[in-house]
């Protein structure tokens, strides 16, 4: 269920297309949403030099398994139905049987906040439980000892006027 785009937006039929040349990597390609979807149902897009995004996923198992690197870099979201009935609560028109009826029709809706949301990700390979344990995990993003996170190199980010984070129901 992929859809293939031209960058004027036309949708280009996948037969049309010389797949043993330069052509193919010229065209978009975009996973329709459903539960086969890699990011099933819903992507909620957040202000951010990286592209990344949050996201549902197909396989619930991940959040029961210890070790769940399995996205791309970005996040995905246990419960994020009610992440999204939170964040669009002041969001005329949205609630609970809104989102569910607009992920069983499949088709993409995109819904502005009324209210931006603060968003901060932290990214830990050590912390303390308790005054005498340390936990320590693999740092699978090699940021350990990086300048980037050294705190006086800390930089916010906020909402600039009329930019808001956005939910794209579904992706």
């Amino acid at each position: 269920d992929i859809v293939i785009y031209a960058a004027d937006g036309s949708v280009i039929p996948p037969e049309t297309i010389n797949w043993n040349t330069e052509e193919a990597v010229r065209y978009l390609f975009r996973q329709n949403p459903g539960r086969m979807n890699a990011m099933s149902s819903v992507k909620i897009n957040f202000p951010n030099p990286h592209a990344v995004y949050m996201h549902d996923t197909p396989q619930q198992s991940v959040f029961s398994q210890l070790m769940r690197f399995e996205s791309s870099g970005c996040v995905r979201v246990q419960n994020v139905r009610d992440l999204i009935v939170w964040l669009a609560r002041d969001t005329p028109g949205w609630d609970r049987a809104t989102l569910e009826q607009v992920i069983a029709a499949r088709t993409r809706k995109d819904v502005d906040l009324v209210n931006p949301v603060p968003l901060h990700f932290t990214y830990l390979s050590a912390w303390a439980t308790d005054p005498t344990v340390v936990q320590f995990r693999d740092d699978i993003y090699h940021l350990d000892g990086s300048a980037q996170l050294a705190m006086n190199d800390l930089q916010t980010t906020a909402y600039s006027a009329g930019e808001q984070a956005s939910a794209d129901l579904p992706y």
